[in-house]
């Protein structure tokens, strides 16, 4: 109950990095009644130009993330992440960590990379781009005020809203923040409804 109250506080406030509109991809559904398979096609409308926005950071884990892994089955909406839809990667390093779904003792391996790249729905019914969250593990010791965890937010234009270790750090601390409350037992990991889980093979 704790880890759920925290969750849903820190969720609120998360309302920054407002995406780009695009015209030609819109809906008359509501959000919250989108099918999967509908949210998907809204995904597909706009994939290029996600990616394309991404790609601007510079950052090489942008042209690589659609190479991993995926934990999800299809697009879903995270409370966690603004209430966005999200797609969900995660790098060869971590995969069979993460795929474990272990939420008693999981240590996520140094060099473990996990990635959502975001979008949402107007109240015109318009599709916008979101952000491109990035968490990296990184060795012990490093960032411990993140419990040596790097977060890192590219906003749909390239740019770098925030990063650990530098001197944007304070703008991911509301990351670390709602991922602490799965830090015992999860190594902060949160993982998808079971009905989004992919297979682990």
């Amino acid at each position: 109950m704790i880890k759920a109250l925290k969750i849903a506080a820190l969720s609120g406030m998360f309302t920054l990095a407002a995406g780009v509109a695009h015209a030609a991809c819109s809906t008359e559904i509501a959000k919250d009644d989108l099918t999967d398979a509908q949210a998907a096609e809204l995904y597909e409308c706009i994939e290029g130009k996600l990616l394309e926005g991404y790609n601007k950071s510079g950052k090489a884990v942008a042209g690589e993330y659609r190479n991993w892994f995926m934990p999800s089955t299809t697009p879903f909406i995270s409370a966690t992440h603004g209430k966005r839809f999200v797609n969900h990667y995660i790098n060869d390093i971590g995969r069979d960590a993460y795929m474990s779904f272990n939420e008693d003792d999981l240590v996520m391996p140094v060099g473990s990379i996990a990635v959502k790249e975001s979008y949402t729905i107007n109240k015109k019914g318009k599709v916008r781009r979101g952000p491109l969250f990035v968490m990296e593990k990184v060795a012990a010791g490093t960032f411990p005020d993140t419990d040596d965890w790097k977060y890192t937010t590219i906003i749909p234009n390239g740019k770098i809203l925030g990063e650990t270790g530098t001197d944007t750090a304070k703008k991911e601390k509301f990351c670390h923040d709602c991922h602490e409350a799965v830090l015992d037992g999860q190594d902060v990991m949160f993982f998808p409804d079971e009905d989004y889980r992919s297979a682990s093979n």
